[in-house]
C-alpha cells in the first residue's frame, strides 16, 4: 500500500514556506493545536531523509565459481583474403 503522500514532495513545500517568509524553521518544530498525537510529531525538514537503497547487480549475472564454465574460445584461423578485383571474362 502507497503512503498517503510524499515525504520528498512536503520537505519541499515546506521548504518553499521558508524561502518565502510565511513561516521559520523553528515554527515547524512545534505541532500544530489540531493535532491529535504531540508525541508523534517530527519536523520533516529537520529529520534527514532516507536514502533509498538501490541494488546496482543481481547475483544471477555473474558466473557461478563453481560448475560448467564457457567454452574457451578458439583462436580464428588466419587465411587469405578473398581475391577481390574485377572478374574476369569467360569465353563461351
Amino acid at each position: 500500500m502507497k503512503p498517503a503522500f510524499d515525504p520528498s514532495a512536503v520537505r519541499k513545500v515546506l521548504q518553499r514556506g521558508i524561502d518565502n517568509g510565511w513561516w521559520t524553521l523553528e515554527d515547524l518544530d512545534r505541532p500544530p493545536r489540531q493535532h491529535l498525537a504531540p508525541e508523534t510529531y517530527r519536523n520533516l525538514l529537520r529529520s534527514p531523509e532516507p536514502i533509498e537503497a538501490v541494488q546496482l547487480s543481481d547475483p544471477r549475472d555473474f558466473t557461478p565459481d563453481t560448475g560448467p564454465t564457457p567454452a574457451q574460445p578458439l583462436p580464428l584461423p588466419i587465411s587469405e583474403p578473398p581475391d577481390l578485383s574485377p572478374a574476369t571474362t569467360f569465353d563461351f
